[in-house]
């Protein structure tokens, strides 16, 4: 396993760049967030002992491909999806009283905004209530895993979990691959059980947005790649 670069540090409140940009890790003057190379497939295909194929359609399938908003200028901060009927569980501040667009008892679509605002006007606005428990309610990088399961991603700590959400997607597929060990879903993905292992990564209603249709076109497609 590649050590994070020490350099890079979980810091808030944020950095502002010039342009406006938030961030909430140092990232040094030059340093690359680095996509996965081919021999990064290789070494987590090993380690796990599974096909780079299956590999690639899980991550296919949960960031387009990418764990990156690759539109921003570098350094660019991970795709997330920041949940408000997680941060409603996870915090007891009143904040659906005033934002109830970061706070909701339910989940809904609506209030997703994807790209960069998912940042700009949702986390980090949620982060201004409770650091951490907004932390909690993202999906981070290429496997969009929780912030709460910072130690089921094999995290010491959820600034640990930030830290290598920065640093590069190799960190990110760990992420993702050690949730899948942990959540002993494994075996599912190795046999190819697309609605077994859907169900575990995805929740039970994996199958209306076709979640293990899409694995499978993912798997096959990463075949041929």
């Amino acid at each position: 396993m590649k050590p994070v670069p020490s350099e890079i540090e979980y810091f808030y409140p944020p950095v502002t760049y010039p342009n406006g940009k938030r961030i909430i890790c140092k990232i040094p003057s030059g340093y690359v967030q680095p996509a996965l190379s081919k021999s990064d497939y290789q070494d987590l295909s090993d380690e796990f002992d599974l096909e780079i194929a299956l590999v690639k359609a899980v991550m296919k399938v949960e960031s387009a491909g990418s764990g990156f908003l690759l539109k921003e200028p570098s350094p660019a901060r991970p795709k997330i999806l920041f949940e408000a009927h997680w941060f409603y569980k996870l915090t007891p501040k009143p904040v659906s009283q005033s934002r109830p667009d970061l706070s909701s008892p339910v989940w809904d679509r609506d209030l997703y905004k994807g790209g960069s605002a998912e940042w700009d006007e949702r986390l980090l606005d949620a982060m201004e209530f409770d650091e951490i428990q907004a932390l909690k309610s993202a999906s981070f990088g290429l496997g969009q895993v929780m912030g709460f399961n910072y130690t089921v991603a094999g995290c010491a700590s959820i600034q640990q979990f930030i830290q290598e959400n920065f640093a590069g997607e190799y960190w990110q597929a760990r992420h993702m691959m050690n949730y899948i060990v942990n959540k002993n879903l494994l075996g599912h993905l190795k046999r190819k059980n697309w609605n077994k292992f859907a169900f575990g990564y995805n929740g039970e209603k994996y199958w209306e947005n076709e979640y293990d249709i899409k694995l499978a076109k993912a798997y096959d497609r990463a075949l041929v790649a």
